[in-house]
C-alpha cells in the first residue's frame, strides 16, 4: 500500500511530466464524521456556504484548499444521490421528477437508464468525502482527478495501454460529471474519462478545452510509472513538439527578390 509521502510525490511528478495548470485532486471517502482530517474546511461548518461538488473540485485543484464535504455541505443533488448519502426510493413522489431530469426524453427509457446505468452507492455506505491536492495530502486517496488538455491525457492514455497492454474503455456522459469521474472508478477501480458538465463549465470553473481523467488509488503509482518510461523513450509530454518545414517552397517573386538582393533561391511554391 502507498504511503502518504509516496503519493504526495506522485502529486508532484504528475504536474512535472504533463506540465498540468492545475493540482491533481486526491480523493478519499469517509465511513463518519470522525475521520474528517484535521484542519479539513467543512463548506457550511466552518465557511457558512454550500458548494456543489463540481465547485469544491474547483477550490481543491485552483485554491489548494482540504475540503471536507458531507451531507449538509452539498449544494446539488446528484453527488448526494450517487455518493448514497440521501435514500431514494421508487415509487415516491419525487422519483420521476429525478429520473426525468436527467437528460433522457423517453419517460420509460429515463428510467430503465436510472435503475441500469446510473452510477450509485448504496444509501449509507459512507457519510462523505474529504479532497486535497495531491502533492500536499495528508491521507491516501481512494482515487486522484487530473483536470487536463485533451494532449495531455493522450500521455495518460499512453501510459494506461504502456503498463496494461489494454486500451481504457468508458463510457461518456454530457451531464453529472461529478459522479461519472468518481463512482464507477470507486466501484470498479478502472481508469476512466470524463467530460465535464455544464455544471462544471458554468459553476466549477472548468475551461472548454479541459477533460477530466481518474486514476484509482491503487493504481497512482502505476500510471506516474508508465509516463516516466514513456519520457524515457522519447515520448513524454514535453519532449513532443511540432516540427517546423524550414526552406519551405515559396512564391516564384520571393525567388525573384531573393536573387536580386544575392540570397539563396528555392523551390517553387506550386498549387
Amino acid at each position: 500500500m502507498l504511503t502518504i509521502k509516496e503519493c504526495n510525490e506522485y502529486g508532484r511528478k504528475l504536474k512535472e511530466l504533463l506540465l498540468l495548470r492545475y493540482e491533481p485532486i486526491a480523493m478519499k471517502l469517509l465511513e463518519n464524521e470522525e475521520q474528517v482530517p484535521e484542519g479539513a474546511v467543512r463548506p457550511k461548518k466552518d465557511l457558512g456556504i454550500h458548494l456543489a461538488l463540481c465547485q469544491a473540485f474547483a477550490m481543491v485543484r485552483r485554491q489548494r484548499t482540504c475540503l471536507a464535504m458531507l451531507k449538509e455541505d452539498h449544494w446539488c443533488v446528484w453527488p448526494l444521490i450517487s455518493f448514497g448519502l440521501v435514500e431514494i426510493r421508487e415509487g415516491e413522489d419525487y422519483y420521476d421528477k429525478v429520473v426525468t431530469a436527467n437528460f433522457v426524453e423517453d419517460p420509460e427509457k429515463a428510467k430503465e437508464f436510472f435503475a441500469k446505468s446510473y452510477p450509485r452507492l448504496e444509501y449509507g455506505s459512507y457519510a462523505g468525502l474529504v479532497m486535497a491536492p495531491l502533492a500536499t495530502a495528508g491521507f491516501v486517496p481512494d482515487l486522484v482527478l487530473v483536470y487536463l488538455r485533451p494532449a495531455q491525457l493522450r500521455s495518460m492514455l499512453m501510459s494506461v495501454k504502456y503498463k496494461t497492454g489494454e486500451l481504457l474503455e468508458c463510457k461518456l456522459d454530457s451531464v453529472d460529471s461529478c459522479v461519472h469521474s468518481t463512482i464507477p472508478v470507486i466501484k470498479n477501480g478502472k481508469y476512466n474519462v470524463t467530460v465535464p458538465d455544464p455544471g462544471e463549465y458554468e459553476r466549477g470553473l472548468t475551461d472548454e478545452d479541459e477533460m477530466i481523467f481518474s486514476i484509482p488509488g491503487n493504481k497512482l503509482a502505476e500510471l506516474v510509472e508508465g509516463l516516466i518510461l514513456i519520457e524515457k523513450r522519447g515520448f513524454g509530454f514535453k519532449q513532443l513538439f511540432m516540427e517546423m518545414y524550414t526552406d519551405f517552397p515559396r512564391p516564384l517573386f520571393y525567388n525573384d527578390l531573393f536573387k536580386m538582393w544575392r540570397l539563396d533561391e528555392g523551390e517553387i511554391w506550386k498549387r
